[in-house]
């Protein structure tokens, strides 16, 4: 049943009382018509719990906007969610329309620098969050006294002579929660053997990021530093500040735990402001965790990033032999979810699953 103000509803109890679910929770479609935006298809969902968020349906079917109970809980960056037609694919060009967002789709032949693997140049991050979404669907579903709001769609990466991949991306929220699933099916639809790297940028803003936030999860293995840089923050990973000067980005990898079903959980707590977030994921799926520490000035952000590869190019997982691929007619399933807490007593019972 559906879990609004305090108490459970029947369907029909619910249907009683507003003239249509749209009142209380739901999807819907618009476009954008001002500036770099213009033209760029998106979907407000509101899931009748507090939570508010943006597909953005043009940039393949990334996240945008996101707040719960009116607190932001993504990084919007100055460049905000252009059309993908301003897209520059070469080199670090993707970020001059990275828009942030509680969502950025990294792949799908590419996830992380930018490199040349063979005689292939890659771009950082790859084309996801530029290819516009077809066959979409935005709205709401019963199923018994069950109400989902559901926004999907299809994306597809393909060129003549090369690869041809289809990601079908389904996110839905249950009517009266706070959180979403994303379940995501990659098909290879070509003829031969494809890469595939596909990497979930989440990316957490203030006031759910400040000095008084905290990361937390069971470890499985020690942390890593991406680099130099990095192994000089190493000693507090865990812990964010107040935005730094000149502060320079800082890349951890991680190896959390997963329970007796796969999914692995890690949390981002701000007790002050009695607020988090608990990301879950599969981890057979999707075995690598980077952690993105920007505390700059704007860029003011901590991303969360579960992958089924590293963050350092093609070329480099190539060479690792990581390098994840489909065979023609392969069909490969990834599913991320994410739900906010809200109250020091949610976090302390988020924290003591994790550490159970």
């Amino acid at each position: 049943m559906a879990q609004l103000f305090g108490r459970e509803w029947t369907k029909r109890e619910l249907l009683e009382r507003v003239g249509d679910l749209s009142q209380v929770a739901g999807a819907e479609a618009f476009t954008y018509s001002d500036g770099g935006r213009d033209g760029l298809r998106a979907a407000r969902v509101r899931s009748g719990g507090g939570l508010d968020y943006t597909v953005l349906l043009s940039r393949g079917m990334d996240i945008g906007q996101a707040s719960y109970r009116g607190v932001p809980l993504a990084w919007i960056s100055a460049t905000g969610a252009s059309h993908p037609h301003a897209f520059e694919t070469q080199g670090r060009g993707w970020l001059r329309t990275f828009h942030g967002g509680l969502l950025t789709g990294c792949g799908l032949l590419n996830a992380g620098a930018a490199n040349t693997d063979g005689d292939e140049p890659l771009g950082i991050h790859g084309h996801l969050s530029h290819i516009p979404a077809e066959e979409t669907v935005v709205g709401a579903v019963w199923t018994g006294d069950e109400a989902e709001v559901i926004v999907s769609g299809t994306m597809r990466e393909a060129t003549v002579f090369g690869e041809n991949l289809h990601l079908t991306r389904k996110i839905t929220s249950r009517v009266g929660s706070a959180g979403l699933a994303i379940h995501d099916t990659v098909e290879n639809l070509g003829f031969r053997e494809t890469p595939l790297m596909l990497l979930y940028h989440l990316n957490f803003g203030w006031p759910l990021v400040s000095e008084d936030t905290e990361i937390v999860y069971a470890a499985a293995s020690p942390v890593t530093p991406r680099d130099r840089v990095a192994e000089a923050g190493l000693s507090h990973w865990m812990h964010l500040h107040a935005p730094i000067p000149g502060y320079e980005e800082q890349c951890f990898f991680h190896d959390p735990v997963a329970d007796s079903e796969g999914m692995t959980r890690v949390l981002m707590l701000n007790r002050a402001r009695q607020i988090g977030v608990r990301i879950a994921y599969d981890k057979a799926a999707l075995p690598h965790l980077t952690q993105w520490k920007m505390t700059g000035q704007s860029e003011y952000v901590c991303g969360i990033e579960p992958a089924n590869c590293k963050v350092m190019g093609r070329s480099a997982e190539r060479a690792a032999g990581r390098l994840q691929t489909l065979a023609p007619g392969e069909v490969r399933e990834f599913r991320v979810f994410l739900e906010v807490l809200d109250g020091l007593e949610a976090i302390t019972a988020a924290e003591q699953a994790v550490a159970a």
